[in-house]
């Protein structure tokens, strides 16, 4: 490429970075709002100060909306089996359901505020499991502040390989990885993952009771956490879109098994802080009514547990179904489409290859979501549990939530394929080898969390940062695996202070306005992490 790594260059080429945080940090937007502005900005920069030829911003524009679509593709399925079971009223039975079985205040809490976060970020995310944990812990009698830090910290490790996967598939393609490449950068952002999880599951305990808390959830803690983060370990190297999945709800099932521990076993008051008093002087608790608690509450008693579970436990047979069982995957397999778009070369010089972008729906992860929604929309009508109206509320649900994220990202995921294809990235990555040399390890998951923080997404932190962070590990000789794992696992660390996700936890707890509050606890918690991580990356890269 024909241009000089300067100072003034790399300014530019950061631009549009730039004026996506001062409208989302300074100016308080929406990713929906500051993503398309900073998408018009990556284009004037292409077109003007990077000689990019029109027709070249064209075929990344399309090529940025089109692989938007296969990532959407598991937002809007997951946005809907969502609606589906909080308009069958089954989040009030799991609450109560999970309480009967697990007596012990701790357990509870890892329970719903961890495991059960960490079950429905593997099968949902995009703030499900803080909008639906938060009121089951205000439920149980946490104080309303700690119902939404805890399942921010508790939820945060499933946000790569979590929903499906979506958020490391969106990295494999906004960085497009081979297969080794895949393999190795998947087994560095599972073992950082797997520092972010027990961190967590200390974090949750600290909490509780700070060192007692701790020495009495240790036993808790590394059962669960040798099995999600062991889990995702392994299952890194075999299979993308069940692995979040099928770590949380091992675990999940597992910490039933743990709650009969002798230590675990027998009910008792809370003596924790975070509990409110009314239920550490073991007065009991009124159930929870907050906006997460389901839309037929009052019919709880006549759902059992294992009802409630119904949509999930369709996810769980039909993606084991479909994957599991080869000549099915294959046949399936066997219907995708696809656009190809040719080599292209901007005025300076900057190339880039080649690409078809295929797309399977059978076997996409959107397409198990839909099934299993659909299957619990049947199983909740059956029951009775679905109002009259109840499919059109489910719908215009689904498309209002939609529309912001839509926009999100196909804003987002088309600003970087500009920028990458104009070579902004590439400047500004030479520009930060140049400045930190070796000891951008330290740096990286930091930038993958100041991505989730500005969109609120593991996912979008990827799309956005994917290929500044790969470039930036070329230029420096670094690891590019390590380095990209690390732009994923400090992603997932961002969703502890993700505004969106800290909003969506305050309003369904019933103090929204206290979002302050929460992010003095989650930031110094995040820093921690990422800087722990960031370390662990400066000796392996």
């Amino acid at each position: 490429m024909n241009l000089t790594i300067s100072a003034t260059n790399w300014i530019v080429a950061f631009l549009p970075l730039f004026i996506l945080l001062v409208l989302m940090l300074g100016r308080r937007w929406g990713a929906a709002e500051a993503g398309p502005v900073s998408w018009l900005t990556a284009a004037a920069m292409a077109l003007f100060f990077f000689d990019t030829p029109l027709e070249v911003i064209g075929y990344e524009s399309v090529k940025g909306t089109w692989s938007a679509v296969t990532v959407l593709y598991v937002v809007w399925a997951s946005i809907l089996i969502y609606e589906v079971t909080h308009e069958g009223g089954a989040f009030e039975p799991l609450r109560l359901g999970i309480t009967r079985i697990l007596p012990d205040p701790l357990i509870q809490v890892l329970a719903f505020g961890w495991a059960f976060a960490s079950f429905l970020q593997g099968v949902t995310g995009f703030g499900v499991p803080i909008a639906v944990c938060a009121p089951l812990l205000v439920g149980i009698g946490v104080r309303p502040l700690y119902a939404v830090i805890i399942p921010l910290i508790g939820h945060a490790w499933n946000n790569t390989f979590g929903t499906l996967a979506v958020a490391w598939l969106g990295l494999k393609q906004v960085t497009e990885m081979n297969t080794a490449q895949a393999l190795e950068t998947a087994l560095y952002a599972s073992a950082f993952i797997w520092i972010l999880n027990l961190l967590g599951g200390f974090l949750v305990c600290w909490l509780y009771g700070r060192w007692r808390g701790i020495q009495k959830g240790l036993p808790a803690i590394l059962v669960m956490s040798a099995i999600q983060g062991g889990l995702t370990l392994l299952l890194s190297q075999w299979n993308d879109t069940l692995n979040g999945f099928v770590a949380s709800s091992v675990a999940f099932i597992t910490l039933f098994a743990i709650a009969r521990l002798p230590r675990y076993r027998h009910a008792k008051p809370a003596d924790s802080p975070i509990f409110e008093q009314s239920v550490r002087d073991g007065h009991g608790v009124t159930p929870s009514r907050s906006l997460g608690a389901g839309g037929s509450a009052n019919k709880s008693d006549e759902m059992t547990l294992h009802q409630a579970f119904v949509p999930y436990y369709a996810l769980l047979v039909v993606t084991f179904g479909v994957l599991l069982i080869a000549p099915v995957k294959a046949a399936l397999g066997t219907f995708s489409f696809g656009l190809s778009f040719p080599a292209t070369v901007t005025g300076l010089g900057f190339e880039r290859t080649a690409t078809t972008l295929s797309f399977a729906p059978l076997t996409h992860a959107g397409s198990f979501l839909f099934a299993a929604a659909a299957i619990g929309y049947i199983a909740f009508m059956s029951m009775g549990r679905m109002r009259s109206g109840a499919i059109g509320r489910i719908l215009r649900n689904t498309v209002d939530k939609a529309i912001p994220s839509t926009i999100a990202v196909i804003a987002l995921i088309t600003m970087t394929n500009i920028m990458a294809g104009s070579g902004a990235v590439s400047v500004l990555a030479q520009g930060v080898a140049m400045v930190t040399g070796n000891g951008y390890g330290l740096l990286a998951p930091l930038v993958g969390g100041l991505g989730a923080f500005m969109t609120t997404s593991n996912l979008a932190s990827n799309l956005l940062f994917g290929t500044f962070q790969l470039s930036t590990a070329e230029a420096t000789g670094l690891n590019s695996s390590a380095i990209l794992g690390a732009q994923t696992a400090g992603a997932a660390a961002g969703n502890m202070i993700a505004p969106g996700n800290v909003l969506l936890g305050t309003t369904t707890a019933g103090i929204l306005g206290r979002e302050g509050e929460v992010l003095r606890v989650t930031i110094p918690l995040f820093i921690i992490v990422a800087l722990i991580i960031g370390v662990v990356v400066l000796i392996v890269a």
